[in-house]
């Protein structure tokens, strides 16, 4: 679970320091290991290694300009077409970009979440860039690398945000564990 806690969001990429090829696969199998709602093949995944094709991603949108130094990108394209429950890929797709993050972390690589859903003008422009059929539906673009500066690492707990049994009530519980 440390990991959970470590992962941090990079924007500053050393260039020219390639990750393996068999990291970069690691990644896209703790994706593919993520839950996908009545197992449905609801996701697909384009790993992105050429550099020229990885500083065209860069410019998909005005978040997504730290990624033109990255090593590589990886690409989670959702599926809605038979599919048993289309309206559920969008949470399929962030949950293997979810592990794919954690992994990342695990392995010593740094990474920036870029999202492309539901923006039409970065789907139009990434599926141009990497001959993505107009059907699918780009969620995300997770830029992966080694970090030149620390990733920002924030502590998110807010106990404020934790109620037990009841939420909205006029006292607030605080769960604070047994």
């Amino acid at each position: 679970m440390d990991e959970i806690f470590r992962r941090g969001t990079c924007r500053y990429f050393k260039e020219k320091m390639p990750v393996p090829d068999d990291e970069l696969l690691t990644l896209v199998k703790a994706g593919m290991q993520a839950r996908a709602v009545g197992n449905q093949k609801s996701r697909d995944f384009i790993i992105v290694t050429r550099e020229d094709l990885v500083k065209a991603i860069s410019h998909n949108s005005i978040i997504a300009g730290p990624a033109r130094k990255a090593s590589a990108a990886i690409v989670i394209v959702g599926k809605k077409d038979g599919i048993s429950f289309p309206e559920e890929w969008t949470f399929d797709c962030a949950a293997a970009a979810q592990n794919i993050l954690v992994e990342a972390e695990h392995l010593g690589l740094s990474t920036l979440w870029m999202q492309v859903y539901p923006y039409q003008d970065r789907k139009i422009h990434l599926c141009h860039i990497l001959d993505i059929p107009d059907e699918l539906d780009p969620f995300c673009i997770i830029a992966v690398g080694y970090a030149d500066r620390a990733p920002v690492r924030m502590n998110r707990y807010d106990p404020d945000a934790v109620f037990l049994d009841l939420y909205g009530s006029h006292k607030k519980t605080v769960y604070t564990g047994k």
